[in-house]
């Protein structure tokens, strides 16, 4: 993955980036990390891609638009696996994966996180590729066949709706971008176990303010290859970066 160099070269000359540089060093800690503390974090990361608005429909040159490409394609697939009636061969099919005999669990999720995402050429195009992968390995967790994977895909389904889903996603991706922003940075100069807390706190911070953003987007009958998927992710994405905007 990238480097905190690699990303401050995409961001020269933008206080921002110094702003938030200074709130992650500063909380890089095992100690707990007050929600106002984690709050700036990620209220500081919106503003460094350029505002929720900005970076939520894809016109950010630093994050934004490789989420959007993944996300439509995981709406893609698992709305194809909802209308089959949760028959995992059909929907694999639908994407070009036609010979399931040898493959194993795993095997389909490595094969789905290249369908969503394609060659990583950005650092961008990496946090989205990390993203899906970390997403889909919750959602396949402890699968070891098709058949298990198949059971776990439904079970999700039938507690979450798709846009929970999706939103999930979006937390991932978040998270990656500040990972490869300061990780590897943060571990040489702090060290892995603070860094480690730093970044496990982040996460939960993402996930428990996730789940209280409203749902408005209903993904049933959304024609994916159309004006409907793009223009509905971005409204997630929007969203999703609007509840951590910081306004002052």
């Amino acid at each position: 993955m990238g480097t905190s160099k690699s990303y401050s070269a995409s961001v020269k000359g933008q206080p921002q980036w110094g702003d938030l540089s200074r709130e992650v060093t500063t909380n890089c800690t095992t100690a707990k990390i007050p929600n106002d503390n984690l709050r700036k974090i990620a209220g500081k990361f919106v503003r460094v891609v350029g505002g929720s608005k900005r970076a939520g429909r894809g016109n950010s040159r630093i994050a934004g638009r490789s989420g959007i490409r993944n996300a439509k394609n995981i709406g893609r697939f698992l709305g194809s696996f909802s209308s089959n009636g949760g028959n995992l061969s059909q929907a694999l099919n639908s994407i070009g994966l036609t010979d399931l005999t040898t493959k194993s669990a795993e095997d389909i999720i490595n094969h789905l996180i290249e369908y969503c995402s394609g060659p990583a050429s950005t650092i961008d195009d990496s946090a989205a590729k990390e993203a899906t992968r970390k997403l889909l390995e919750e959602l396949a967790e402890g699968a070891e066949t098709i058949d298990d994977l198949e059971a776990s895909l439904k079970s999700t389904l039938d507690n979450e709706s798709l846009e929970e889903v999706v939103i999930s996603y979006f937390g991932y991706y978040i998270l990656e971008h500040l990972s490869i922003m300061f990780y590897e940075k943060l571990v040489e100069d702090k060290g892995k176990t603070e860094c480690s807390s730093l970044f496990k706190q982040i996460k939960d911070f993402i996930n428990s303010s996730l789940v209280e953003m409203n749902k408005t987007n209903p993904l049933d009958k959304i024609n994916w290859g159309g004006d409907d998927g793009d223009k509905v992710i971005k409204n997630i994405q929007e969203d999703v970066l609007k509840v951590f905007e910081d306004e002052n």
